[in-house]
């Protein structure tokens, strides 16, 4: 491959990474130009691009199966009526608002992509900050800090953790047997900083509760049955991979999503059309883009040189460390 397209495509690259940093333009925007400039510089071929795209079909199979799930449950208000319960069972106290917090937020994030659950969480904090009289973006870090950590604790929780696992062929068992570990950790670790990352909200108290808005649960059958396909979900990310006829979690997400919409098509709380119009397809299309970026790497060769240089880095580090294996591995007389 010819060293301008390398240099290009690296050049590329760093300037999307640049913009993002800098917020200059909208991440999917930056990622998206980057894509399109490398197809137009013929670096990638618009065949190569798509091909690039879908050796990842199954990270944006899973996001898109799961933002459909997510959204379809909007109109139940189950969301709202879960932050609402949360703050009435802390009893105005907030060392239990910010567990309560960590309690709800954690095993979402855990099953499903941490980022679509923050953007449907996180709009209901402030409201309910300011009914308990706190500042709501200690709360908001809070989420942001559980939402991550939780996030590790099962291979579908996090997009880096799943583009990693799926990239090594990991099962979601053998994520939870060999990584989950880390998540648990992290987990705990927020939870041990509380009084001290959150000092006033947790010595704040309030004695009245009485204006606190009680949202009701809507559509209660249709949030009943959707709690049912959302279980077998869950169920089939566990065991799918393990059946005779492998079903990947992408798969499970998608069959999931189409459940949901035709749940609620035939129950009339909203159409597929605003279903899927609300769809974060930013999200979506940066992802395709950075896979595009990625792909335009691994064909220039700035990949495997980059791999190359940290090999030969850490073989002058293994060099160095003084050891008679390697030592006599890297041809050194002891």
């Amino acid at each position: 491959m010819e060293s301008w397209q390398a240099i290009a495509a690296a050049g590329i690259f760093v300037g999307v990474i640049f913009l993002i940093m800098t917020e200059w333009l909208h991440l999917m925007l930056a990622a998206m130009l980057g894509a399109l400039l490398l197809v137009f510089l013929n670096i990638l071929t618009l065949d190569e691009a798509i091909a690039y795209i879908a050796k990842s079909h199954a990270t944006l199979g899973l996001f898109f199966g799961v933002m459909v799930m997510v959204r379809a449950f909007e109109p139940t208000k189950v969301f709202e009526y879960l932050a609402t319960q949360m703050v009435l069972l802390a009893k105005g106290k907030g060392n239990r608002l910010l567990l309560g917090i960590v309690a709800i937020t954690t095993p979402i994030c855990a099953v499903l992509p941490n980022a679509t659950t923050v953007m449907l969480l996180a709009p209901l904090i402030p409201p309910l900050a300011e009914e308990i009289q706190v500042d709501f973006v200690p709360l908001l870090i809070l989420m942001m800090f559980i939402a991550n950590s939780s996030g590790l604790l099962t291979i579908v929780g996090d997009p880096a953790t799943f583009i990693v696992g799926t990239s090594i062929n990991m099962s979601f068992v053998e994520y939870l047997q060999k990584l989950s570990l880390g998540g648990a950790i992290a987990v705990l670790t927020v939870i041990a900083t509380l009084l001290f990352l959150f000092k006033k909200v947790w010595r704040k108290e309030l004695t009245s509760l009485d204006n606190l808005p009680l949202p009701e649960i809507n559509h209660p059958r249709m949030l009943t049955l959707g709690a049912g396909i959302v279980a077998l979900v869950l169920i089939f990310f566990v065991i799918g991979e393990t059946l005779p006829i492998p079903v990947s979690p992408a798969t499970v997400a998608l069959l999931g999503a189409a459940l949901c919409l035709m749940l609620a098509h035939h129950s009339k709380i909203d159409t597929v059309n605003n279903i899927l119009r609300d769809v974060d397809w930013s999200t979506l299309i940066f992802f395709m883009s950075i896979f595009v970026l990625i792909g335009g790497l691994q064909k220039t060769g700035v990949v495997s040189a980059a791999s190359s240089v940290l090999a030969v880095i850490d073989f002058g580090q293994k060099c160095g460390a003084g050891s008679d294996r390697v030592a006599v591995f890297c041809g050194v007389t002891v």
